[in-house]
């Protein structure tokens, strides 16, 4: 249709003009183009518009298998689920709040890879770590205590360094350092071998992060066997839980991680960003078929075609100087991509002109709206600008987001930038205080943390760039205030005082007039006895005073045996085997389902 048009205006235009102009006249007054660069013209500028069609269709070369890539961190939550834990110091019990808190973590770390681990007298791997983070919620939704006889989830004791351990090694079998361990508990630890497994962790690169759970007044345990709904101990007293920091302070103390009382809204925060700094790998997630796109192949020739054919239906004379002005011309103003590390946009031209709070609010509504790596390097100026401000808690989360960049230049710059701002948030930590009072133990240890973090990013610049010696001082110095911060620390600690030996009055049983409900305490001299005498071998029964183990009659009362099977009356051997054979047939029994033995009670089971 097109060329049809294009037929029938050009016979109507040229029977125009030879009407209007007399034919001895036509030499002089008419300069008619070539009739064949005419039609050339038009056949360029149609062959264009084809082009541009074909390529408006989207056209692909086939199609290519992509696999998802997810970049995350390897973090494992402990949770313990002793009997301790359900103590009703917090609502609804230690468990529950543990449960609610570790849900809440699932949100914050979306992307990273996590697994559970459950611990109580052992540790279990609840879940392995995984991506899928629905199948974590399951996992947690059955760590729930019922206190009847088919419970599978074993409560005897609380061993704390299991559970380390365990995480540990599973951590070690990813072949990733710069883990993280959450633990949940109440820092209740029967048994030793913290500082062993907080040692062990610190060797395989392992953050200790922990919160505990309870109170220091402590709480009764609820137990539905008990007459008073309370639980006791082995030899019938009650049981008072507390929140014990001290075990979940060492491991965090000396793995580089930190401690909170509850799981409140600064625990998640201080969390998210110190997890931020451990280092990301790359998972390779589902695959999908990708279109390979070819669309450029017909715009790039319709865009050739249109500019030839519109310079052909001119009538300019093109000498070669102007020809290559013209393509000289195009490549100006051709697309290019932008050359300086931040991009060109207002946010970029206010922090060269030195209004840092203007470049600050602008690049938070640029980064809203980008993607990619040029969204990571509007982070890096958003970072920035906040540290110019000095604002560096929001400068450290920018830098961290940076790092994310697949450009090595913007990984570069991020990990200088957090060098220099880790440090500078532990130096407000240090002189934070007043003038006149050294900073609190709290503010030394989250110092050391920061700086610890500060030297690892300068090694991460190293890295990536051997040759920044502007990184390499940076790093010296802080390694330097480091280690003058840690000799100042030990000194204060040997300057204090031992502490004086206090007896726990809560242990004293004032029915017993002063002696001690503990089992394994020597029992106190008793007045009426003679001092040469050697003391009893265990104390007294008041309602049994007779500590001779053997019965009223001197004789040794037999001990409960297993009762043998025996025949019934008028059995006969055939049918009491076949008896047998039936109660212990496999085929006849219902599944066993999966749960831990049950063990004889230890004197500790909470």
């Amino acid at each position: 249709m097109m060329i049809l048009g294009a037929i029938l205006a050009s016979r109507g235009r040229g029977n125009r003009w030879r009407r209007l102009v007399a034919e001895r006249l036509r030499p002089i007054l008419v300069h008619e183009r070539p009739q064949l660069l005419r039609w050339f013209s038009f056949g360029t500028l149609l062959l264009g518009f084809a082009f541009l069609i074909a390529a408006l269709t989207t056209p692909n070369a086939g199609f290519r298998d992509r696999p998802d890539t997810i970049r995350g961190r390897n973090i494992i939550l402990a949770v313990d689920v002793s009997r301790s834990m359900l103590a009703t110091d917090e609502t609804p019990n230690r468990i529950g709040a543990a449960r609610a808190a570790a849900l809440e973590l699932l949100d914050r770390f979306p992307n990273d890879r996590i697994g559970v681990i459950a611990f109580s007298g052992v540790a279990w791997l609840q879940a392995p770590l995984t991506v899928d983070h629905g199948a974590l919620r399951e996992a947690f939704h059955q760590l729930e205590f019922q206190d009847t006889e088919s419970e599978w989830i074993p409560r005897s004791g609380s061993d704390l360094p299991s559970a380390v351990k365990l995480a540990t090694k599973s951590f070690k079998e990813t072949g990733q350092r710069n883990n993280a361990l959450i633990i949940l508990s109440d820092g209740e630890s029967h048994g030793g071998g913290i500082e062993d497994a907080a040692e062990v962790a610190d060797e395989a690169g392992v953050a200790i992060f922990t919160a505990g759970f309870g109170t220091d007044e402590g709480s009764f345990i609820p137990d539905a066997a008990s007459r008073d709904g309370k639980l006791h101990d082995p030899r019938g007293n009650l049981v008072l839980s507390r929140l014990n920091s001290e075990s979940l302070s060492l491991l965090a103390r000396r793995t580089g991680g930190f401690y909170t009382t509850g799981s409140g809204p600064s625990f998640s925060a201080n969390l998210e960003l110190a997890v931020q700094r451990l280092d990301q790998f790359e998972m390779e997630g589902s695959k999908r078929l990708v279109a390979i796109p070819c669309f450029q192949w017909f715009l790039v020739p319709s865009m050739v075609l249109f500019v030839v054919g519109m310079l052909l239906n001119t009538t300019w004379n093109f000498s070669t100087r102007q020809a290559a002005a013209l393509l000289v011309a195009l490549a100006v103003f051709s697309p290019r991509g932008e050359a300086g590390l931040l991009p060109r946009t207002p946010a970029g031209r206010a922090y060269h002109e030195g209004d840092h709070q203007r470049a600050l609010e602008l690049f938070e509504q640029e980064v809203a709206k980008a993607q990619g790596n040029r969204r990571t390097r509007l982070l890096l100026g958003e970072a920035a600008a906040a540290y110019r401000l000095q604002n560096f808690g929001r400068a450290s989360h920018a830098y961290s987001g940076a790092l994310l960049s697949s450009d090595e230049t913007v990984q570069e710059h991020a990990h200088y930038g957090l060098g220099n701002t880790q440090f500078y948030k532990g130096l407000a930590l240090l002189e934070g205080g007043k003038s006149d009072q050294p900073p609190g133990p709290q503010a030394v240890e989250a110092t050391i943390v920061y700086w610890r973090d500060s030297i690892g990013h300068f090694d991460g610049v190293l890295r990536l760039n051997p040759e920044n010696e502007r990184a390499r001082q940076n790093r010296d110095r802080v390694l330097q205030r480091l280690q003058d911060l840690r000799k100042k620390q030990e000194e204060q600690r040997e300057a204090q005082p031992p502490p004086e030996p206090d007896p726990d009055p809560e242990k004293k049983d004032p029915d017993q007039g002063g002696k001690t409900g503990d089992p394994n305490q020597s029992p106190p001299d008793d007045p009426k006895r003679d001092p040469g005498e050697s003391p009893p071998a265990q104390p007294e029964d008041p309602e049994n005073p007779d500590p001779d183990p053997r019965g009223a009659n001197g004789e040794d009362e037999p001990k409960p045996a297993e009762s043998a099977p025996s025949p019934r009356p008028g059995e006969t051997p055939e049918e009491f085997a076949r008896r047998i054979l039936g109660d212990n047939a496999d085929f006849d029994a219902r599944p066993v389902p999966l749960r831990f033995r049950n063990l004889p009670r230890a004197e500790k089971d909470w």
